[in-house]
């Protein structure tokens, strides 16, 4: 027997399924007829992006949506993992920092310790390490470092988290846009050659591109801020305009000031202006009947996304004795920005309820899109036709649905027991046959490698 008369699903579960590779998949369907159709066959069976871990490792799911795990060839070494850039990019950190480059605790986490939760703390607020920032694309091997990033957010505390790192485009020398904690640079815009532009603390959790002059912007208020992109004559970035597109009335509540006003260079373009403001009304926000699945008490959700925004000195300090939290199940909010393929701006919301001595759960996921003329988050009722989203901090996509990618399914890093399906407004059991709890333990996000064309 030659080697193209292996059965197919020899082929499949015992070559294939071992390469997941766009590239090495790319060569193996080039040595002959047979082989090409049994690339084609893994490629139309299941298409789900990569699951991508601090350290360099990811997690794929294959034929039968049986997950594996590998270490990204060539990944540096003392390098930490920040998440997809774009498509095919990931954004690195090479530090001395133990803390940040081995473990997914960066200021505190409640762990059950006997019958309470406890807060651990191992990042200091005064205890500062270098970083050195780079775009690495592990398909071509080609790093691009970012040393105007250095300059800026070089040498920093423990308690420093950088949470996103967005291209504008494939182009590595075109603009990032970089999302931390820190007060005094919540978002700082960046081109490699050229300089950066910093923006102070607008409580900012997380941004997307709209188009290539706009960076939006949701802050833990969820009002959106359009920042007007511009640069001056030697390509260095810079920000033109700020606009308060959509504001909200409550918002006060949300960052726990009811004294705080926006900067004055902060332009206000929302209908709701001022002399409209009313605590009670909750009118910035036009409610449908969004998809819910719902148990237990309906307590105020904590937001994942915005439980860090707090500068470098005013990291959480612990519980004092008699102080231990009470053992229950606690809400968690994500909020994510998130282009559809029609080119609206979506507000995704995923709550899910954590429970110290069972599986957690999703318990709903509502989606709105930004009516700018009307200045409000208008209900979208779930994802277009021929759609599916995958969410997480570092990385959020929609696209289209195809092979295992689900039309209206929203796939999460957060809770990988489930999967929400749109269409019907319910929970769905994961269609992997187990992701690794690393996945779900760790700093993990959504990572696309190129598409393979057979």
């Amino acid at each position: 027997m030659s080697w193209a008369d292996l059965p197919l699903d020899v082929l499949v579960d015992g070559v294939i399924a071992r390469l997941p590779i766009p590239g090495d998949r790319a060569r193996l369907a080039a040595v002959c007829r047979a082989w090409r159709a049994a690339a084609r066959e893994v490629v139309s069976h299941i298409q789900l992006p990569w699951i991508v871990l601090p350290y360099g490792t990811v997690c794929t799911a294959g034929r039968g949506a049986a997950c594996s795990s590998f270490r990204i060839p060539g990944f540096p070494d003392e390098a930490t993992c920040l998440g997809a850039a774009h498509d095919g990019w990931l954004a690195l950190d090479r530090t001395d920092d133990v803390v940040g480059r081995t473990s997914w605790f960066r200021t505190t986490w409640p762990v059950v310790v006997g019958d309470t939760w406890k807060h651990v703390m191992l990042g200091k607020s005064d205890v500062n390490h270098k970083h050195a920032y780079a775009l690495h694309n592990p398909f071509s091997d080609v790093t691009v470092p970012l040393p105007e990033l250095d300059a800026v957010i070089g040498r920093v505390a423990e308690t420093f988290r950088v949470r996103k790192v967005l291209m504008r485009s494939p182009a590595p020398d075109d603009l990032v846009a970089v999302m931390t904690n820190s007060w005094n640079c919540n978002v700082i815009l960046c081109r490699a050659g050229k300089g950066t532009f910093v923006l102070p603390y607008y409580r900012i959790v997380d941004v997307a591109f709209l188009g290539e002059d706009t960076l939006y912007g949701i802050t833990t208020g969820e009002e959106l801020l359009a920042f007007h992109l511009g640069e001056d004559d030697d390509g260095r970035p810079n920000v033109a305009r700020i606009e308060l597109v959509i504001k909200n009335t409550l918002a006060n509540y949300y960052y726990d000031e009811f004294g705080w006003l926006w900067p004055a260079e902060v332009a206000s373009t929302s209908s709701n202006n001022d002399e409209d403001m009313d605590m009670d009304d909750d009118d910035y926000m036009e409610e449908d009947d969004p998809a819910v699945v719902d148990d237990g008490d309906d307590d105020q959700a904590d937001s994942f996304n915005g439980d860090e925004m707090v500068s470098d000195s005013e990291v959480f300090d612990g519980y004092g004795d008699g102080e231990d939290l009470q053992v229950k199940d606690e809400l968690y909010l994500g909020r994510y920005l998130v282009r559809s393929l029609s080119g609206e701006l979506l507000l995704v919301r995923h709550q899910w309820q954590s429970c110290p001595r069972s599986p957690s759960y999703t318990r709903k996921v509502e989606f709105f899109k930004a009516d700018f003329s009307a200045g409000k988050w208008a209900a979208a009722g779930g994802l277009a036709k021929g759609e599916a989203i995958f969410l997480s901090p570092s990385h959020s996509k929609c696209v289209r649905a195809s092979g295992g990618v689900r039309e209206g399914f929203v796939y999460y890093t957060k809770q990988m027991d489930d999967v929400f399906d749109t269409r019907s407004g319910t929970v769905r059991a994961a269609i992997t046959a187990g992701w690794p709890e690393l996945c779900a333990l760790e700093k993990s996000g959504w990572f696309f490698p190129p598409e393979l064309v057979v």
